[in-house]
């Protein structure tokens, strides 16, 4: 059978590019691509099957709950205009569109609320890129729970070794947004897995993903911070439909001269050659790293509030005279040097949280409207809250994440709370109950029954166990389990 010119051009380009490339086999991309391809031949354990699970449930409820945000609206509005029919579904809706734009919306509405996952030790929320991008891919072909637990583990891999090696001070710092530059990476190199893409085309996908990278720090507390995850599970989509269609990239882009680590770190090459090291501990040891927020503000807020919280039942907050919170170095960098002027700036401010959370009690998703951020009486209390970073007081030579809350009385008491390991986290989890709380309570916030939220999450939970995730559409838009026709399709 006679090959057509296309798909003889797209082999002669890629073999022209495997050539250019074929002296630095053991480069950064190559390691990268290798580990996510060849992922399906190592086993998960039980153990990291449950954390995904567990993030698949927790991405899904605040996606849910994202749904009714306005930068979610200001996407679906540009469906309406732009319809794109598909079998991928907008979770807790009816609506069915293309795979990529599953991936955009989900992501975007999973990280509106600033309610999603998160890494105690660097900042990231894997799942709001990760789970959209591999649900949407999920949506095209048949997926076992094993194969699905095997791509995520590769992502969150990719994820944290890359973030690493960067290093990710030097990224951060610069004002790249983390989740979404080398959150690209880690979701097509999952995707990649999911997919089964061989090496080859895996350094393709990877070398797309890396030219579509951006996302800056100047945009948090705006309706854009979101729409950096849902762009960048959308372009992991896009760069492995593309890399198997035959579109080529760089082999070599990551550790290339003008690739992803010269441009967005500085990594020498004894760093760089860390990393297929460090891609094998994170695959085992993301769930070591890996927290469900308990509050629905940045991640950098968690250890003040849960001191705040630690501290309440001995205060009455009227006699309180000041609030001094000590963070680690770079502890805020993703928080506002000013005093929020609405709901979404409240959410990356660590006086409007700590005042909240001395006045009420709680810290909850109404708490981040913009009337409630201009209550008179919290905005008094923003006014006694001062905030620095500074070493840690107990080992000035450490660099792990703390926080110290001190709150002084009108009598001349002190009180002290230091707070290193935040609720939720891996070290300090949620309960089950805990858990399915939030889930009801997001769920809520778009007219949810806890009847219909539990019915819902029983249904995600039977199909996972039972290592099927073929009816995974239908299940997180509420619709009855059938094969979508493209799966039955790959079936025959």
């Amino acid at each position: 059978m006679t090959t057509p010119v296309s798909a003889r051009h797209a082999q002669s380009s890629r073999d022209r590019c495997l050539d250019a490339g074929s002296d630095v086999d053991n480069g950064a991309t190559y390691a990268v691509a290798s580990f996510a391809a060849e992922a399906a031949a190592r086993h998960a354990g039980i153990a990291a099957a449950d954390a995904v699970l567990t993030a698949l449930v927790d991405t899904v409820a605040v996606a849910v709950a994202g749904g009714g945000t306005p930068a979610v609206g200001a996407l679906l509005g540009l469906l309406d205009a732009e319809p794109a029919p598909g079998e991928c579904s907008i979770w807790g809706s009816e609506l069915s569109v293309g795979s990529s734009t599953a991936a955009l919306v989900n992501g975007t509405a999973a990280h509106a609320l600033d309610w999603d996952d998160a890494s105690p030790t660097m900042p990231m929320h894997p799942g709001a890129v990760l789970l959209p991008a591999l649900v949407a891919r999920a949506g095209l072909l048949p997926v076992t729970t094993d194969r699905f637990v095997s791509a995520y583990a590769v992502g969150s891999a990719v994820f944290r070794a890359v973030s690493e090696v960067l290093p990710l001070d030097v990224h951060y710092g610069r004002g790249w947004h983390n989740t979404s530059t080398t959150g690209r990476l880690a979701a097509t190199a999952a995707v990649a897995t999911l997919a089964g893409l061989d090496v080859e085309t895996t350094r393709h996908a990877i070398g797309l993903a890396a030219s579509t990278a951006s996302g800056s720090l100047a945009n948090f507390g705006t309706m854009t911070k979101p729409l950096h995850a849902g762009l960048a599970a959308r372009d992991a989509v896009t760069a492995v439909a593309l890399a198997e269609r035959g579109l080529t990239s760089r082999v070599t882009q990551l550790e290339a001269p003008g690739g992803f680590f010269a441009l967005f770190g500085e990594t020498d090459a004894a760093t760089l050659s860390q990393l297929p090291e460090r891609l094998r501990r994170w695959e085992d040891g993301w769930s070591d790293d890996w927290a469900v927020k308990r509050y629905p503000s940045c991640y950098a807020t968690h250890r003040a509030i849960d001191a705040v919280l630690d501290l309440r039942p001995g205060l009455d907050h009227a006699d309180v005279s000041s609030v001094e919170v000590i963070v680690h170095r770079g502890g805020l960098k993703p928080l506002l040097a000013h005093l929020p002027g609405n709901g979404l700036e409240g959410k990356f401010s660590l006086p409007y949280t700590v005042a909240r959370a001395l006045r009420t009690g709680l810290v909850r998703l109404a708490d981040f409207s913009d009337e409630a951020v201009h209550e008179p009486a919290v905005r008094s209390m923003m006014d006694l809250v001062a905030v620095r970073e500074g070493v840690d007081p107990d080992d000035p030579a450490s660099t792990e994440p703390f926080t110290v809350l001190t709150v002084r009385t009108r009598d001349g008491g002190t009180q002290t709370r230091r707070v290193d390991v935040s609720r939720g986290d891996s070290r300090n989890p949620l309960t089950p109950g805990e858990l399915e709380d939030k889930a009801i309570d997001a769920f809520a916030s778009v007219g949810w029954t806890p009847g219909r939220t539990r019915a819902l999450l029983s249904r995600v939970t039977s199909l996972w166990r039972g290592g099927d995730l073929t009816g995974l559409q239908n299940v997180l838009a509420g619709r009855p389990v059938t094969t979508p026709a493209r799966v039955r399709k790959a079936d025959s």
